[in-house]
């Protein structure tokens, strides 16, 4: 069984403050390994709300350091470990959220193994293989991920600005989960906005493309709306993500 459940939808600082859509990230279980990327505020309650468990983790991946990705890192590593008593699993995280002004605290990193992303990483968890193809532009040091599980692989694009070599990095892929947080660019924010996302997916053509990590623009816009016409026009299907979707990968 390998699947995504999305522990929150929400991205940019008005949706996430308000909690319009909530912002735990995602949880994926691939054949057998449990993931959680990106937990941001609320990643702890939204896993036992939906009666996930997190001392079962194999593994916690930041993308980047900001607040809606990376708010509940440290209670998920205590979860993780049993409040440290059990130490196991890895912490994998940019550099940035380890060393000045760090987001994962001192204290708990002896519960885990820690391991600094690298842009051309490349790490096994049992049969399941990531790898960080390309670092993305946004104001901090920010990752992307590509998990290969039975013949299969899922990308995920995180937040950045359109840039060339992004779709190259992620060519091949059989299943995309990509943040579209804007509808229109604002050279400021260094976020994707939806025509840029369409772009991607259609260079990328994966079976499957899953949109999530919804600004206000986008939420207004009808994220329903928006993956249908991408979909129309890309020859993809396309996927809005709300809170609580689970997607399973299997005989797609």
């Amino acid at each position: 069984m390998s699947d995504v459940i999305f522990l929150g939808t929400g991205g940019g600082r008005m949706v996430v403050l308000n909690q319009m859509r909530h912002s735990g990230g995602f949880w994926l279980n691939l054949n057998g390994v449990k993931i959680l990327q990106d937990p941001g505020p609320g990643s702890l309650v939204m896993a036992h709300k939906h009666v996930l468990k997190p001392s079962s983790l194999d593994a916690i991946i930041l993308s980047h350091r900001h607040i809606d990705h990376s708010n509940d890192i440290n209670v998920m590593i205590e979860t993780m470990t049993g409040g440290g008593f059990h130490p196991r699993g890895r912490v994998i995280v940019p550099g940035d959220c380890l060393n000045e002004d760090p987001v994962v605290l001192q204290y708990v990193r002896p519960f885990t193994e820690i391991v600094e992303i690298k842009e051309g990483l490349k790490i096994s968890i049992r049969d399941i293989n990531i790898s960080f193809p390309i670092r993305t532009m946004h104001p901090v040091e920010t990752y992307g991920a590509i998990y290969e599980f039975n013949s299969k692989r899922l990308g995920y694009i995180p937040d950045t600005e359109y840039f060339p070599g992004l779709a190259q990095a992620y060519k091949g892929v059989d299943f995309l989960i990509i943040n579209v947080v804007r509808m229109t660019t604002d050279k400021r924010i260094r976020h994707l906005n939806i025509k840029e996302a369409a772009n991607l997916i259609g260079s990328i053509n994966p079976k499957m493309a899953i949109l999530t990590h919804f600004g206000l623009q986008a939420l207004k816009a009808s994220p329903d709306h928006q993956a249908k016409l991408i979909s129309e026009r890309t020859g993809v299907r396309v996927i809005a993500a709300n809170d609580g979707l689970s997607v399973s990968f299997e005989d797609k």
